[in-house]
């Protein structure tokens, strides 16, 4: 079985996000992202550092919650795919997930609290009802 992939973009938030709705309605957000990679050459080495700027899309929930966690200087790692830009000109990001990039953000981690498990004890049989017996009414006397 092979390990599921997806494309990754990693960098810096470089505009402010914007909110706004689609034609149907649901939510969306766009953001420009600067990324500084470098390049491996054919030769084995790598390039000098490049930035380069692209537009990041999320829509839905993700937008939603983005709503008050992404801000323009955050360093975020997202997943999604690449596709033509709406506009017809350029390629955008549309993030299916994102989250704070770990070597640039320093972050607390606030977990909820998870039920407190009992040790296991099997449960001891319940032995069946005895039936009881009822005697019948006394007959009436004649």
């Amino acid at each position: 079985m092979s390990i599921p992939t997806r494309q990754c973009i990693v960098g810096e938030v470089a505009s402010r996000p914007e909110w706004s709705r689609t034609v149907t309605g649901s939510k969306r957000l766009y953001a420009r992202i600067t990324v500084t990679a470098r390049r491996r050459l054919p030769d084995g080495t790598y390039s000098d550092p490049q930035t380069t700027t692209h537009a990041l899309v999320m829509f839905g929930g993700v937008a939603e919650r983005s709503r008050t966690r992404l801000r323009q200087g955050d360093f975020i790692v997202a997943a999604g795919y690449v596709r033509a830009n709406t506009t017809g000109n350029g390629e955008e990001f549309v993030a299916r997930w994102w989250g704070h990039e770990a070597r640039h953000t320093e972050y607390t981690v606030t977990r909820t609290p998870t039920r407190v498990r009992l040790p296991f004890r099997p449960r001891t049989p319940t032995p069946p009802p005895v039936p009881r017996f009822v005697a019948p009414d006394p007959a009436p006397a004649a």
